[in-house]
């Protein structure tokens, strides 16, 4: 999935899955944001991150190419919801040959305008190539299956 040459890439990708029950996707041109998703109510990004970056982008007549970058919240968060995210944003970035930025949101903001503007600021040094992880805060948290 090689990004169009031709294309006059302007978009960026934003994606939060560092909240409880919360999933947020958005798509930002310059320093607008012209769209955005929050897909709230349980624990199942691995379901719904493909299919709200695929809707955000069919919303707005936007194809996958149009994207100039990625930008993702890297933690803490929980576990499984930061890897998907992580490893969506990389794998996008690779297949597409796009910088990816991660924003590691120590400082606990909760305002998604806020942590764009962190990883806008980012965009600037990004490299295309250079990927990134995700932090957790504290080791995971691994029970016995109660089955």
């Amino acid at each position: 999935m090689r990004k169009n040459k031709n294309s006059k890439n302007k978009y960026i990708l934003y994606l939060n899955a560092s909240k409880d029950k919360e999933l947020d996707v958005f798509l930002i041109s310059g320093n607008k944001i012209i769209d955005k998703i929050i897909q709230a109510g349980d624990y199942k990004v691995s379901e719904y991150l493909l299919k709200l970056i695929e809707q955000i982008l069919r919303n707005n007549k936007i194809k996958l190419t149009d994207l100039k970058a990625i930008m993702t919240i890297t933690g803490p968060g929980p576990f499984t919801s930061l890897r998907i995210a992580v490893a969506a944003a990389n794998t996008l970035a690779y297949g597409l040959e796009i910088p990816v930025v991660g924003i590691t949101n120590k400082q606990g903001l909760t305002n998604n305008e806020k942590l764009v503007k962190l990883g806008l600021s980012k965009l600037s040094t990004a490299k295309v190539g250079k990927y990134i992880s995700p932090f957790y805060n504290r080791p995971p948290n691994i029970t016995i299956s109660k089955k």
